[in-house]
């Protein structure tokens, strides 16, 4: 039992260096890519830069930042929902590919005994 510890490094470190793992995390930066293309897209831009220069402007004249539309406020809270989403699948993604390592370096482990 002692041995244990070390054990559970080793694979850690095996697993940290497992081709699968680069599988997990293209996978997950494809989706985050995906995610980036729907969400900064000209139009959000645009929104982005005009928000900023109406606050800039008010805060320059002394007013508070101007009220968002209700439009604007729920296409806002629409693209936080979907990035949320999306992020957790992404995540998901790379958990997966973190379990099936390491349960393969385990196998691999115990085999090798």
């Amino acid at each position: 039992m002692r041995r244990l510890p070390a054990v559970l490094a080793t694979l850690l470190i095996a697993v940290s260096t497992v081709p699968a793992r680069a599988e997990a995390l293209d996978a997950a930066d494809a989706a985050m890519s995906s995610i980036l293309s729907r969400v900064f897209t000209e139009q959000n831009i645009g929104l982005l830069f005009g928000l900023m220069r109406q606050s800039l402007v008010a805060s320059t004249e002394g007013k508070p930042a101007p009220q968002l539309p209700p439009e604007t406020v729920a296409r806002l809270e629409a693209a936080g929902k979907e990035i949320q989403r999306d992020v957790a699948a992404a995540t998901l993604l790379v958990l997966d590919g973190a379990e099936k390592e390491m349960r393969q370096a385990i196998t691999d482990e115990l085999r090798a005994r």
